[in-house]
């Protein structure tokens, strides 16, 4: 069977992404990151300088001049504004691009992980080009909701699973008209198909990330991200 994912408006970015995303904690090689590409229409990558492998692949994809049809996603792990352009700097050198299409500021478990000079240096860095959106990754649903109201990030990433179902009501149902674009993580570092076709039955999901092992398991993945909603109860 012949999967290729398709590549859907992503919140109101602007910005275009396949429904299944890349990792790289589970140790997917750089060869694996080009297949994806090129035979399942993966485009979302978000990277990191601690995972080489999954970088290496993103660099070739640049390399061979594709970098117009991937959504680049990285982040800042430090709560700092003098820190975060600093590690927009370490991850573009990486990558060996000029700018990244989604810039996070990760681990963001209170409010004052976006305090003082921190969100102005993000907005920052999408008001002079160097990232086309910038958003947060966190996983508390309430603080996530809170947050969205008050910085009105691009994007969203926060953990979505069947057993953290509360996300639904935090922060879901909260969101409405000009809403980020969504992506959820996993708890486990795999490539669970059951986690993504679980994911995406959400309407408001648009990009479920894995980090998978081998080839094999993207294609098992995207071939779940294929199969539509879960049903009902």
């Amino acid at each position: 069977m012949t999967i290729v994912l398709p590549q859907k408006p992503f919140g109101s970015t602007g910005l275009k992404a396949s429904p299944l995303g890349l990792a790289g904690s589970g140790g997917i090689d750089a060869d694996g990151v080009e297949r994806a590409f090129h035979e399942l229409g993966v485009n979302y990558f978000f990277t990191s300088p601690l995972w080489p492998a999954l970088s290496a692949g993103v660099l070739r994809l640049v390399r061979a001049g594709h970098r117009d049809r991937m959504v680049i996603a990285c982040g800042a792990h430090v709560p700092f504004g003098a820190i975060v352009p600093r590690e927009w700097a370490l991850v573009t050198r990486a990558m060996g691009v000029g700018h990244v299409d989604v810039f996070h500021l990760l681990g963001v478990r209170a409010r004052l992980w976006t305090a003082g000079e921190t969100w102005p240096a993000m907005r920052r860095l999408r008001a002079e080009g160097k990232a086309r959106a910038i958003g947060i990754a966190c996983d508390d649903g309430g603080l996530a909701a809170s947050l969205c109201d008050e910085l009105a990030p691009d994007v969203l990433t926060i953990r979505y699973e069947s057993s953290r179902r509360a996300v639904e009501s935090e922060l879901f149902a909260t969101l409405a008209g000009k809403r980020p674009g969504i992506v959820v993580s996993p708890a486990q570092r795999d490539a669970d198909g059951a986690h993504v076709r679980f994911a995406l039955s959400h309407p408001v999901v648009d990009v479920a990330l894995c980090a998978p092992r081998t080839f094999d398991e993207i294609a098992e993945a995207a071939a779940d991200a294929l199969l539509g909603p879960l049903p009902g109860p």
